[in-house]
């Protein structure tokens, strides 16, 4: 009984003994488990601060790394790894376990320790663990799996290699690393864009934004007009046309200034806006000058753009059009006076003669002074042409009165003088004096006859309007001022006067031609049958048929006494 007893002591001193060491031993393990823990005097027990294994290629998913398949240079049976621990001391091991199988190395002095993986396989299941050989504890331990990749492979199916995407600082497992809407594949291979950068050329748009418009994602101003592509964007202008709007003006010019790179013709006025800028003309004001015509009217009319008055008359090329007149034209009517003028005093610019009395407006406000709006200036009941045919004052009242008195003094003067030669009242005046009659008699005939003409003229004209040339009368005075007598009517008015006899000698002297041209002037009456020369004796008697004596044609012609004066 007693021997049972002990041994069942015994039995429970060695399961003490057993469950004693399986606590340290399991503390030393959950030791392993942290990253620090505090020995006896306040110092660090080891651990490990990191690993890295010195042939990846890219940080793998959940902590691990990817390596080459086929390292260079190399038949190695396993994956290099570096592994740095805190607190070092002496007995210390770091351990690689994979796929079944550890491998392990002693840490250095310093901290270090370099190992190599148990072979190439099962390495997505890696551990490093620091172990301590003396107490054979594990103080710390670490998961880095490592997953090896072909360098011609692509794991993320995004058309970049991985070796590419190594090279790129792309993801291998982000088919769009830079997030920007464009596989990895694609920016580089298509694009040529960054496909670790949203906006390759840093123009404010995306790489993805840029070609849906159709710009260069790797260039800020696609088109070169001085437009980043994304102030282009906002503006509304093409980003892919200097000129959008096709004006002659590049978008950065029109954007800087005041025009509007999406209208060619800002103002609307019928000229495009780099045109404006050629000609002077202002591309944000449909008319430049103010003259109420469009810039774009005034080149198709011929008018100048920037001047208001293009032909300097005085008025605006925009009042000449409605008042229709030319604006290209100072004076439309080509009266003398211009249309500014023609305005001023109430004339019509586009009408020669405004008061249709025979006299241009320019003429009767330049030269003569006279009212181009009334026949009558002075409003003496003779018109304005009358006057100046006559050489009177058409701007004075009082020319009826000495006129009328004229016309009556000569007709006064006509009446005695014809009764004096009729009675023998001058007898004793010289054939001179008598010449002077005759054309005195002639010429008070011509202006009476002048002044029929012109009053004629006058109610033709006020009849048909202003077209018609009422300047006739003037010339037909002018006419008959130049030829009041002409030689052979003179001779016939002397031989009426004379009771149409005449002594050839009375010719001569009376008119103080020489004796050869009375007597070829005679003979040409003669021939033409307006005279009778009958010969007495040693001169010749000229007649009017009327007045050839009955004996003419007598034997004793010559016996014919010739005429007294004024009998």
């Amino acid at each position: 009984m007693r021997h049972r007893i002990v041994s069942g002591i015994c039995a429970l001193l060695l399961l003490l003994t057993v469950a004693s060491v399986s606590v340290g031993v399991a503390a030393a393990a959950d030791a392993g488990q942290y990253a620090e823990y505090t020995v006896a005097g306040n110092e660090t027990a080891p651990a490990i601060q990191s690993v890295e294994p010195t042939q990846a290629t890219a940080d793998g998913p959940n902590g691990g790394a990817f390596v080459w398949e086929q390292i260079d240079g190399e038949r190695a049976s396993g994956y290099r790894i570096a592994v740095t621990v805190t607190s070092p001391q002496e007995n210390l091991t770091v351990c690689a376990r994979a796929n079944g199988s550890t491998t392990c190395t002693s840490v250095g002095p310093n901290g270090t320790a370099a190992l190599t993986t148990p072979g190439r396989a099962g390495l997505d299941d890696l551990s490093i663990s620091l172990r301590n050989t003396s107490s054979n504890a594990t103080l710390d331990t670490r998961s880095v799996p490592l997953q090896p990749i072909q360098r011609a492979g692509d794991i993320d199916d995004d058309g970049l290699n991985n070796s590419n995407e190594v090279a790129r600082g792309t993801n291998l497992t982000d088919t769009d690393t830079d997030g920007d809407g464009l596989l990895d594949g694609s920016e580089v291979h298509q694009h040529g864009t960054d496909p670790t950068a949203t906006d390759t050329d840093e123009d404010g748009v995306s790489d993805r934004a840029e070609i849906q418009e159709g710009t260069d994602p790797r260039q800020g101003d696609t088109d070169g007009d001085g437009l980043s592509d994304e102030r282009e964007l906002a503006l509304g202008t093409n980003p892919t046309v200097a000129d959008t709007d096709g004006d002659g003006l590049s978008d950065q010019r029109e954007a800087s200034g005041e025009t509007d790179p999406t209208d060619a013709d800002t103002d609307d006025d019928g000229v495009v806006d780099g045109r404006e800028l050629e000609i002077g003309t202002n591309p944000v004001q449909a008319d430049t000058d103010a003259d109420e015509v469009a810039d774009g009217r005034e080149l198709a009319l011929g008018t100048d753009p920037t001047v208001a008055d293009t032909d300097g008359d005085g008025i605006a090329d925009g009042t000449e059009l409605e008042a229709g007149t030319e604006p290209t034209e100072s004076d439309t009517d080509s009266d003398g006076l211009s249309d500014g003028k023609e305005l001023a005093a109430g004339t019509s610019p586009t009408t020669v003669d405004t008061d249709g009395d025979g006299l241009n407006d320019g003429q009767e406000v330049s030269d003569l002074g006279t009212d181009p709006l009334a026949v009558d200036s002075d409003g003496d009941f003779l018109t304005d042409p009358q006057e100046v045919a006559w050489g009177t004052n058409p701007n004075s009242v009082l020319t009826p009165a000495w006129v009328t008195s004229s016309l009556l003094g000569f007709l006064i003067g006509i009446g005695l003088t014809v009764a004096a030669i009729r009675r023998d009242w001058v007898t004793g005046l010289s054939a001179a004096a008598r010449l002077f009659i005759y054309r005195r008699l002639e010429l008070d005939r011509e202006i009476i006859e002048v002044n029929r003409e012109i009053e004629a003229t006058d109610r033709v004209a006020e009849a048909d309007g202003p077209d018609i040339d009422v300047g006739t009368a003037a010339e037909a005075f002018e006419h008959a001022d130049r030829e009041l007598t002409p030689d052979a009517q003179l001779v016939k008015l002397m031989l009426q006067v004379e009771n149409g006899r005449l002594h050839q000698t009375d010719i001569v002297e009376a008119t103080d031609w020489s004796k050869a041209k009375v007597s070829r002037l005679l003979s040409r009456m003669v021939d033409e049958d307006e005279v009778v020369k009958i010969r007495l004796g040693r001169e010749n008697l000229i007649c009017l048929e009327r007045a050839t004596p009955a004996a003419a044609n007598s034997p004793h012609a010559g016996d014919i006494k010739p005429p007294t004066p004024g009998g």
